[in-house]
């Protein structure tokens, strides 16, 4: 028996092969404003963290 809301068996990713096909993607921020994830990374190379909320 494991602890409970875990997964029962290993999950994989499947991130694109190229940062470039992620560059069109808009997402909001806080205040619900849309951002082209493309323009983080114009200038100078960009980390992207994903966190999933618990509660």
């Amino acid at each position: 028996m494991g602890i409970i809301g875990t997964a029962g068996e290993r999950q994989h990713t499947h991130p694109p092969e190229r940062a470039d096909d992620l560059a069109d993607m808009e997402l909001p921020d806080q205040d619900g404003a849309e951002h082209r994830l493309g323009d983080y990374w114009k200038d100078a190379p960009a980390v992207l963290v994903w966190l999933r909320h618990y509660g």
